[in-house]
């Protein structure tokens, strides 16, 4: 064999041995300190239950005013990893005296956290679901490959002869196992009351929290196993083939078992996604190109549902469109962009057809019957003013949700009020109803630009109430 034939065989070689030494992990793992310092952050007792209280708290204020960064802190600050670390290296090991004390510390923590976060937002008067609660609700598989490799890289960081500190603080707030307790404890704490989000009550979002943090716990404490098992963790007690086998059939069991209905809940989500970007498209390429700046809404159209038939919202702010087109879009919804069980719905406002139908009877029968037609006026008007009372006495008005909408559309609003306003008109006989909104800018600007485009924003902002509540009247006010 020739020099020249000696060469790749040498620069494979070399290159392997390159990568090995990349890779080699056992010269670089103290084994003793990374089993003291396990079995140190085991115990809750004493300054670290205090230390867990005190972070729930941080955590659920943070989740509470919507602020990232206060959530990031109670992470940080976070001894929970300590029982679920041990759960995973007790098992690779085959130490059940440390995998007992394990649970029994990893119920002991569960349980402070949930009194705590729960008492808070008992006790808070602020309840409403901010964008950091809403994100700890549905879990994914996504949340199952974040614990998993974040607590393979928390392992790795205690085992490691060089203490990296920055490791630590980004697997305490990758694996994230404090915002979704706090979400479970704000669950309970709304109890069987509605959360504002889809269909959840208190309860089932503290049920989802709870899962999601099983989730960041079990697979947390598999990383914890397989690094002990690859990097040859001395056993604390003998295993044989057969409870070797058996073990690791109940570590995967219980990761399938755990993964199975996150998939299923991801599967969901970028199913509605992928429902949502197909609408918006159609509405932008089918609905926008026709009547140019006719909607308000036409890239934030709202989403609802009537049994098994999903309907999509828009509402239009001066044009009038005629029924049949809307019935074609609706065509084309489902034979074009294969949208099916959708009904797209067009609020028209002063254009609804039901109130030109009206018009137009009233008008024909003051030509047939000139001398009842006041007599027919008044009872038409003492019939519409009954059921526009009956409807606002009985509160049908979904106050909340038009008040997000407005919110999303004008982000410059800072207040949004709603009252029946009565007032009485000397010249005429009786009182008037009138339904009263007031808003106030958060713009304190006197410019001559900012003032009119806030009147014009006001026109719009009227319209669509009358369009939202299928009021003929109402009066808006600024302060």
């Amino acid at each position: 064999m020739t020099e020249n034939d000696k060469q790749p065989h040498g620069f494979i070689t070399e290159t392997l041995d390159f990568v090995k030494t990349v890779f080699n992990i056992q010269e670089h793992i103290d084994k003793q300190r990374a089993r003291d310092e396990i079995l140190a952050s085991i115990n809750f007792k004493g300054m670290a239950s205090f230390i867990l209280m005190a972070s729930v708290m941080v955590a659920s204020i943070g989740l509470n005013a919507n602020s990232v960064a206060v959530v990031i802190g109670a992470m940080l600050i976070s001894p929970l990893m300590g029982p679920i670390v041990g759960l995973g290296y007790s098992v690779a090991v085959n130490d059940w005296e440390t995998l007992r004390r394990s649970l029994i510390n990893f119920g002991i923590m569960v349980v402070i956290a949930l009194l705590t976060s729960t008492i808070y937002f008992a006790l808070v008067p602020l309840k409403s679901l901010t964008m950091e609660l809403r994100g700890r609700i549905e879990p994914t598989s996504l949340d199952v490959m974040i614990a998993f490799f974040g607590g393979f890289a928390g392992i790795a960081a205690l085992s490691s002869k060089v203490r990296n500190a920055n490791v630590i603080a980004g697997v305490a707030i990758a694996t994230a196992l404090m915002p979704p307790l706090c979400t479970a404890g704000y669950g309970i704490a709304m109890g069987g009351e509605k959360i504002g989000y889809k269909d959840f009550t208190g309860f089932a979002a503290a049920l989802n929290a709870m899962y999601l943090f099983f989730i960041n716990s079990i697979f947390i404490a598999i990383a914890t196993f397989l690094f002990a098992k690859l990097s040859r963790f001395p056993l604390a007690k003998f295993q044989n083939a057969e409870q070797a086998k058996r073990t690791n059939w109940m570590i995967a069991g219980v990761a399938i078992i755990t993964m199975i209905p996150s998939s299923f809940i991801f599967y969901k989500i970028v199913n509605e996604e992928v429902y949502n970007a197909k609408v918006r498209r159609f509405l932008s390429e089918e609905v926008e190109t026709t009547y140019t700046n006719a909607f308000f809404d036409i890239h934030r159209p709202t989403f609802s549902k009537n049994d098994s038939m999903k309907i999509v919202s828009i509402s239009t702010i001066s044009q009038r469109i005629p029924q049949e087109v809307i019935e074609n879009w609706n065509r084309v919804l489902q034979s074009k962009y294969k949208i099916q069980n959708t009904q797209l719905i067009v609020h028209q406002g002063a254009f609804d057809e039901n109130i030109i139908q009206k018009k137009g009877e009233e008008f024909i029968q003051s030509l047939y019957a000139s001398t009842g037609v006041e007599i027919q006026k008044k009872d038409s008007t003492i019939n519409a003013l009954k059921n526009q009372i009956s409807r606002l006495d009985s509160d049908t008005i979904p106050f909340y949700t038009i008040s997000r909408e407005l919110k999303s559309q004008y982000p410059n609003l800072q207040h949004f009020g709603y009252a029946i306003f009565n007032y009485k008109d000397y010249n005429k006989k009786g009182k008037t109803v009138m339904p009263t909104f007031i808003i106030t800018w958060n713009n304190k600007s006197k410019s001559r630009a900012t003032v009119r485009l806030q009147s014009q924003d006001e026109e719009r902002i009227k319209s669509y109430l009358k369009a939202r509540l299928k009021l003929d009247t109402i009066q808006l006010l600024k302060e």
